[in-house]
């Protein structure tokens, strides 16, 4: 069983939405991580559709929770969940607005969802650059989902655009907005990289994995603005993450990154198109 302890969700702009959504139950938990618009206006009514499609996931997903909690869920169920998901959102999305736009438009979300089962394993599934950090009974650290290739993707990217720019705000800049632009439009291609979608085709693609681990266990589940304090600043590694959560709170871990961010304003040190993403995680005692 998954028991709640904590949950933060930090916007990266405080002028801006937060485009991250988080949500448990007693056998599921689940982060979701809307991309960035690259767009000015929104095509939806939401302040951006990347906010859209990680409220209507998170909504679906806690219906679905609902439904599952007396027994969870395993992978199989779970890949079916993301597809019967991105098929209702793309309903609902096609019924008011365009789906010929193009591709880059279209909204798009990184997600991972773990389900507990009455045979006491844990399964999950995820897509995109969403992490799992667990500590187990025995004090031994697994990392599951997304993947730290994208983090370095992403660095080596940001670096070039600064230096072109000199450093200023990357996503204002035509060029980098260009290039981010065609690197989207390949997304849930078989060119590109594979994140949730309004394609239900998504989930043929997304990965599925199992964890039998002693418990009690605890499960840090977050976004990639929150595991940067694993992949892109190096402060913690996944055992010692969880193990600040559970002494300090992920409040002030949220201050620790956001602190390193302040410092590091202009990516001078780790460089990123943000000087900071919205950072979601969510802390589950698993029993």
């Amino acid at each position: 069983m998954l028991t709640f302890v904590e949950s933060i969700s930090l916007a990266g702009d405080r002028a801006k939405q937060n485009d991250d959504a988080c949500g448990a139950s007693r056998m599921w938990g689940w982060v979701i991580d809307g991309a960035t618009d690259l767009h000015q206006t929104p095509i939806n009514t939401y302040a951006s559709d990347a906010a859209w499609i990680a409220t209507a996931l998170n909504e679906r997903l806690a219906g679905s929770a609902r439904s599952s909690d007396l027994y969870g869920a395993e992978s199989d169920v779970l890949r079916e969940e993301v597809r019967t998901a991105s098929e209702a959102l793309r309903t609902d999305w096609a019924s008011d607005l365009p789906l010929d736009v193009e591709r880059w438009e279209l909204p798009t979300a990184s997600m991972l969802l773990v389900s507990d089962t009455a045979l006491g394993v844990l399964h999950g599934i995820d897509l995109g650059d969403c992490r799992c950090f667990v500590l187990d009974a025995e004090g031994n650290a697994h990392t599951l989902g997304g993947s730290t290739e994208s983090t370095a993707s992403e660095a080596s990217a940001a670096a070039d655009a600064a230096k072109r720019t000199g450093g200023a705000d990357l996503l204002r800049d035509q060029r980098t907005l260009l290039q981010l632009r065609e690197k989207r439009a390949l997304h849930n291609t078989d060119r590109g990289y594979w994140v949730f979608g309004l394609q239900p085709e998504c989930a043929d693609h997304a990965r599925p994995w199992t964890l039998n681990a002693p418990r009690p266990a605890h499960l840090v589940l977050c976004t990639d603005g929150f595991s940067a304090l694993v992949d892109r600043y190096q402060v913690y590694d996944a055992a010692g993450l969880v193990r600040a959560a559970l002494d300090k709170g992920l409040q002030e871990l949220g201050r620790e990154l956001r602190a390193i961010e302040a410092q590091d304003s202009g990516g001078t040190l780790h460089p990123r198109f943000k000087k900071s993403d919205d950072a979601t995680a969510l802390l589950l005692r698993l029993s």
